[in-house]
């Protein structure tokens, strides 16, 4: 549970800072994935995000015309597209991260070397088993519309 609420705090955290910057959550969320894992195509980031494809296409419109991210060739597949940070993407969420970083570097202060070691041991084990949950964590079912228009009427 206490992992959950730092979890929780991280969120509430992300909402201030997205005020803050004058973005969306889903803006600064997206900057931050783009920012840590480099180029993603916009299937990869919908699924991080939980968008739609044109919830994701929508969003990198917007990013792009705030001249947060650039949309280019896939290096390997020229039928995609990937998604980069500019420099003003990543100086927009560099501008962000003091607020994020000190309440950690205070914490692991406080903490022995062996304990700050441990736990910095026991963060790069949890994060990537987190994102293979995350990736085998499946959507909702569907059951196919009685009407054949009714889902599209619907969104």
């Amino acid at each position: 549970m206490l992992l959950h609420r730092v979890e929780l705090a991280g969120q509430y955290q992300r909402a201030a800072r997205a005020r803050e910057l004058g973005l969306h959550q889903v803006e600064l969320a997206a900057l931050e994935h783009l920012v840590v894992f480099g180029a993603l195509t916009p299937g990869e980031l919908g699924h991080r995000l939980g968008l739609t494809s044109g919830g994701v296409t929508a969003l990198a419109g917007r990013m792009i015309d705030a001249g947060h991210v650039a949309r280019s060739a896939h290096p390997s597949d020229r039928r995609m597209r990937v998604l980069t940070p500019t420099d003003e993407g990543r100086r927009h969420v560099a501008a962000s991260l003091e607020p994020v970083l000190e309440p950690g570097e205070r914490a692991l202060s406080w903490l022995s070397g062996e304990d700050a070691q441990t736990l910095e041991r026991f963060l790069d084990l949890l994060a990537p088993l987190k994102e293979r949950a995350a990736v085998a964590t499946p959507g909702p079912a569907t059951e196919p519309a009685a009407e054949p228009y009714r889902s599209a009427m619907l969104m």
